[in-house]
Parts: C-alpha cells; structure tokens; sequence
C-alpha cells in the first residue's frame, strides 16, 4: 500500500474516532442530566428506563467500534494496515473504503459471519 493511501487511511480512521468519542461523550452527558431529574409519574419513569437502556446498547457498539478503529490505527502504524488478521492477504480495496477498520477479507469476513473462523 503507498504511503498517500495509508496516511488516507488513518486520516479517516482518527477522524471517526473522533465523532464516535464525542457521541459517546453526548450520550454520558445527557444520561448523567437525566438522572439528576427524577421522572414524576411511572410512565416517564418507564420512559426514562427504555431511553437508558437504548443509550447503552448505542454506547456498547460505539465501544465495539472504536476497539475495531484503535486496532486499525495500530496496525497502520504498524505496517500492516490491510492485511488480513486471518489469511494474510490484502483486504480489498473498495472493503478499505466502506470500512477502514475491516480486520478481515471478504471472504475471511464470510467466513466469520458464519462462525468459522
């Protein structure tokens, strides 16, 4: 891979850590605000209960995420940003460009998703 691509690369990798960091940062803020107020009537409570646990399971994929993204970035600096964890071939191109943090190979991936690997 050229280094233009891999500085590319990481740029983005860096930057959506960035946004994931923040959105996890908002989601904490607007929890610790929620429960300094104390809901009024068993409805709001209920409410306020389904808006917490949807609010972690956002901020658990978003923990996923930036393990998947920090591991990316460490493997860039490395020198191995796009190969493979699996097979050790190049992870292909346009996979890189959706997903700059992909681990695998498509068919290392297909792989994975079916619990093979």
């Amino acid at each position: 891979m050229k280094a233009t691509e891999l500085k590319r690369y990481r740029k983005a990798l860096v930057e959506k850590r960035g946004e994931l960091l923040d959105r996890v940062h908002a989601v904490r803020t607007s929890e610790a605000q929620n429960r300094e107020k104390e809901a009024p009537d068993l409805g709001d409570r209920a409410l306020s209960t389904v808006t917490r646990e949807l609010q972690y399971q956002l901020t658990s994929g978003e923990r996923d995420m930036l393990r998947l993204i920090e591991a990316a970035i460490k493997r860039a600096d490395e020198g191995d940003f796009g190969v493979c964890v699996a097979c050790s071939k190049n992870v292909q191109t346009g996979r890189l460009q959706a997903v700059p943090w992909a681990r695998h190979c498509i068919d290392c991936q297909e792989l994975q998703d079916q619990g093979e690997l």
